[in-house]
């Protein structure tokens, strides 16, 4: 009786903790992850890497893509909330970006869609946009549940075609993700 009473107790407070955080949208804020592979616990470098960002604009996400050499970012304005300011994905690298989605700074916000999928121990939060018939989804993968714990950033593109396959592309360290700060500022959809 006493083990279950332990091993509820420490689920209760392992669910508070993540319950607090899920819901202060702050508590994950201006944070950077960093570590070999695709499990990145968190870290103290913000800018690590290079981003596609301009120095005038934050960094919401910004990775480089695993063996590519290529660079996905998330950049906005410094002020965003629903009715102000932009938000731009791009990827490439410096000086040289293959893609800029949308090309217009204006009415961005509603060209992305958001989502968040939280459960004890588990957060997954993407943001998605389509463009050109492809869909691109950026994912901050926050999983504690097993051992040891993961945290998995990546970048999902899926073409054209109800049989396409998607792929999948990781990002190595160091990693700056703000996904969560989106959560009020871009139409939000269901998780899967």
């Amino acid at each position: 009786m006493r083990k279950l009473i332990l091993t509820c107790a420490m689920l209760l407070a392992a669910f508070a903790v993540i319950a607090a955080r899920s819901f202060d949208p702050n508590a994950q804020s201006r944070q950077s992850f960093s570590s070999p592979g695709s499990s990145l616990p968190a870290a103290e470098n913000e800018r690590g890497t290079s981003t596609l960002c301009n120095a005038n604009e934050d960094v919401i996400f910004n990775c480089e893509i695993a063996g590519r050499r290529k660079i996905v970012s998330l950049c906005s304005s410094k002020q965003l909330d629903r009715q102000r300011g932009y938000l731009q994905y791009r990827f490439g690298r410096p000086g040289a970006i293959e893609l800029e989605y949308p090309h217009e700074r204006q009415n961005t916000q509603a060209a992305f869609k958001y989502s968040r999928y939280t459960r004890p121990l588990v957060t997954l939060l993407t943001v998605r946009f389509e463009t050109n018939g492809y869909t691109y989804e950026l994912h901050d993968d926050d999983n504690s549940e097993g051992r040891p714990t993961r945290r998995d950033f990546y970048l999902t593109i899926t073409p054209p075609g109800a049989n396409q396959n998607s792929t999948d592309m990781r990002c190595h360290a160091p990693v700056t993700s703000h996904l969560i700060e989106l959560e009020d500022v871009v139409p939000n959809e269901e998780a899967p």
